[in-house]
């Protein structure tokens, strides 16, 4: 059998026998326009660091590399927009994304971006073909051995992986409010937050940690409207029956009716802080 076709029925086998994605992304991830106008971009500080990574990868890249950067959980295309603009225009970049109505939305806001369906525990790329991986806002939603696994064959030897989140200020009050009203829902829904997928990584031999970083965040802000709906576009909360997400959407407003900080205020400020990531394969 050629290395082709041996190829071909290694990715047959995993696609057979891979995780599923989490069932909530499979509800809550649908809507990729609403999703897409209520969650934040990224700093230009973060996107610039993630951009030099890149950069310095590509310099020292094999010939036979297929992707300079291999975007996982792409989404709607938040992050993939920004670093597109930073990045040489001879830059192979491919963003990746299981999610159909997410995929759609990216498409057409990154029309010259290469894109395939797929997930992070199935890529659909040769060993050592990768020069960086980049998960934006989703590494905790496939943290595993099998997908660091998939990860790490995918990158050439020295391929860097690299992670950033835009993390929500709990300890604010009335964004503390609203994180009690979420939890009631999470369950076992991953989240970046608790820090679970900081331990996996860690504990997979095939990574090593270069730099764990802590930024100021991005400056988001909005009416009451525009505050409500940024918080509905969260997975627990999208994937609700109607009646009980206006429910949620009622208490929202009860929080923000509650705090000096928030009420009868025109404009409201959601506080974040940006973290990075970044390891490199062993």
């Amino acid at each position: 059998m050629n290395l082709l076709k041996s190829f071909t029925v290694i990715r047959l086998i995993k696609r057979m026998t891979s995780t599923n994605v989490h069932g909530k992304t499979k509800t809550g991830f649908v809507d990729g326009k609403n999703y897409d106008q209520g969650r934040p971009s990224y700093t230009e500080k973060a996107v610039s660091y993630i951009a030099d990574i890149i950069k310095d990868g590509s310099r020292s890249k094999s010939g036979n590399i297929s992707y300079d950067v291999v975007e996982l959980g792409a989404g709607t295309g938040k992050f993939t927009q920004k670093i597109i603009n930073n990045l040489p225009q001879d830059v192979k970049y491919l963003a990746t994304e299981p999610m159909d109505g997410f995929l759609d939305t990216l498409k057409g806001l990154c029309p010259s971006v290469s894109t395939k369906s797929c997930t992070a525990s199935d890529i659909p790329l040769p060993e050592n073909s990768v020069g960086t991986v980049v998960a934006a806002q989703c590494f905790h939603w496939f943290a595993s051995d099998e997908s660091l696994t998939e990860i790490h064959r995918v990158l050439v030897p020295g391929g860097k992986f690299v992670m950033v989140w835009n993390n929500k200020d709990w300890s604010v009050p009335w964004v503390k409010d609203i994180e009690t009203i979420l939890t009631g829902y999470y369950g076992d829904t991953p989240r970046a937050v608790n820090r679970t997928w900081k331990t996996v990584i860690e504990k997979f031999s095939g990574f090593q940690c270069k730099e764990h970083i802590f930024q100021d965040g991005i400056e988001f802000k909005g009416d009451r409207e525009f505050v409500v709906g940024h918080f509905c576009t969260i997975s627990i909360i999208a994937s609700l029956p109607d009646d009980e997400k206006e429910a949620v959407r009622r208490r929202m407003y009860q929080v923000l009716d509650s705090h000096d900080e928030t009420r009868n205020q025109d404009i409201i400020r959601i506080p974040f802080q940006t973290e990075l990531y970044h390891s490199v394969k062993l």
